[in-house]
């Protein structure tokens, strides 16, 4: 069964540990049955291409791979928390409307993923 993450596609992260340690990054992708999120500008590899029709030279491109979960941390864009622009933990809380959010565990209030 796949695992529900925190982490969804547009919320923007900062990476907290390996070799791109604090560098930030909107998600492009989450792949929730790997437990991975695929962050713009972070873990960058190359990919060697064939010579094709559409591809005459063939080359490499450089693409982003997966990286683990639990190696990013969402950002909380609200401006009154004291956390504001830092990473934060987040919690989900059922709203009035009894639908589940994500919110922010420092100021409480919900943290909306970017368009």
């Amino acid at each position: 069964m796949a695992k529900k993450l925190q982490v969804r596609q547009n919320d923007v992260v900062e990476v907290t540990t390996g070799t791109s340690k604090g560098r930030r990054g909107r998600v492009l992708r989450a792949i929730p049955g790997e437990g991975k999120v695929v962050v713009e500008g972070v873990n960058t590899v190359w990919k060697h291409l064939k010579r094709s029709q559409r591809r005459p030279s063939g080359g490499r491109i450089e693409v982003e791979a997966p990286i683990d979960v639990s190696n990013v941390m969402l950002l909380c864009q609200n401006r009154d928390c004291e956390r504001y622009d830092r990473p934060v933990r987040a919690r989900k809380r059922l709203s009035e409307d009894n639908t589940k959010q994500r919110v922010c565990i420092k100021c409480g209030k919900p943290i909306v993923a970017q368009q």
